[in-house]
């Protein structure tokens, strides 16, 4: 599941308060000041603007489950993007915000028994649970937290059937749960995980068409799945004329702008990529939002579109500068894909114990980011290109 689909997550915890639906409570006009000062913040990525807003619906609306959403959410994202998945200690407090916001959630709840704003709220939160213990491949978990997601989220529809917000996280669930990986198939029979493909992108489009809170959360979760190589539904170009449509709406969001390198990338425009991979790296430092961790995404975007051009020397060259400075801050996701994406250009460029040694550097990681069995068959086997070419720009 590729990370926008994480950013995605991010930005509903603010665009859930940017208009009421039949809820009992309303939040009045200083609070949805807040709460659009709020989505900036998110999908700026910034963080703080957009705690200072939730506090302050706090404030006024102690337990409202924006409040709560929105703290969880905001926890998760700075887990996400500001420390990409490599502080322990920031995701010990998300994982302590999620539960203090699923806990809160269900004290209003008890208050306000047929708000479905509460039920889309936990929902999401129970969806965001499933989502990380699957990532942590604790699949009983994650099996029933998905659970607990659908029931919520079809409760607010059955609340309020124009609440069409909640096929955001129904359409996620129809989805992934029928495009499951075969690792997990086995497991999917025993606990009758099941989904539908096409009603799951069914649901997500009409999110995206319909929904007051969730549109452009659907169009970066349809974005990945159109940019699925060997899927139906793989449609790059769409792809890129979502993530432009997004990027105009929120121009100061630096994974915006890199989510466009991507879609370039997949479709083939490499001269653009290297444009805008380029004015990214320039923009590190320069830029707020533009933060040092992302480098390493920079130079995965300068060397991989090199290699897709069969240029190994010029993307040798490029991933040997990133390594310089990206050896100088702490590991991270895109970090050390690059290192295995050198390793991999020695082999074709036939510098065999160079790569090696990188394989073996990925090996020297807590496996945090599933790369462990590629460097070993690595290490077995010299990497060669495959037939259909270099593969996508993220990380597999």
């Amino acid at each position: 599941m590729k990370r926008w689909l994480h950013l995605a997550a991010a930005c509903v915890c603010m665009l859930t308060a940017v208009l009421p639906s039949s809820a009992e409570l309303t939040l009045p006009p200083d609070v949805m000041q807040y709460a659009t000062e709020g989505i900036n913040g998110v999908y700026s990525l910034d963080f703080d603007t957009a705690q200072k807003n939730i506090e302050r619906v706090f404030r006024d609306y102690p337990d409202h489950p924006f409040a709560h959403f929105g703290n969880a959410m905001i926890a998760w994202s700075r887990y996400e993007y500001e420390y990409e998945l490599s502080d322990d200690r920031q995701r010990k407090v998300f994982e302590q915000i999620l539960d203090d916001s699923i806990a809160g959630i269900k004290r209003w709840m008890k208050q306000y028994p047929n708000d479905p704003n509460a039920y889309m709220g936990i929902g999401a939160l129970y969806g965001l649970r499933a989502l990380f213990t699957m990532r942590n491949r604790s699949w009983i978990t994650a099996y029933f937290s998905g659970r607990k997601a659908i029931k919520n989220l079809e409760k607010s529809l059955e609340l309020d059937p124009t609440y069409y917000d909640a096929y955001f996280g129904l359409g996620i669930y129809q989805y992934y749960a029928g495009t499951l990986p075969s690792v997990i198939k086995i497991l999917a029979k025993i606990v009758a995980i099941k989904g539908d493909p096409d009603e799951g992108v069914a649901q997500l489009n009409l999110a995206r068409q319909k929904a007051h809170f969730t549109s452009d959360s659907a169009k970066l979760i349809l974005i990945e799945i159109q940019n699925t190589r060997g899927s139906k539904y793989y449609d790059p170009q769409k792809s890129l004329e979502y993530i432009r449509e997004l990027r105009a709406k929120y121009p100061k969001n630096p994974l915006m702008h890199y989510v466009e390198i991507i879609c370039l990338y997949e479709t083939g425009h490499y001269e653009d990529v290297s444009a805008q991979a380029e004015q990214f790296l320039q923009l590190i430092g320069k830029d707020p939002f533009y933060k040092d961790i992302y480098i390493s995404r920079a130079y995965t975007a300068l060397g991989t579109v090199q290699m897709a051009q069969g240029h190994f020397d010029k993307a040798r060259a490029l991933f040997e500068q990133g390594r310089e400075a990206i050896r100088r801050q702490e590991p991270s996701r895109w970090g050390v894909w690059n290192e295995m994406r050198l390793g991999q250009v020695y082999d074709v460029l036939g510098e065999r114990n160079l790569a090696k040694k990188q394989y073996k550097y990925v090996l020297s990681f807590d496996d945090k980011w599933g790369f462990d069995d590629l460097a070993k068959q690595l290490l077995q086997t010299p990497y060669s290109v495959p037939a259909e070419g270099v593969g996508p720009l993220p990380p597999m």
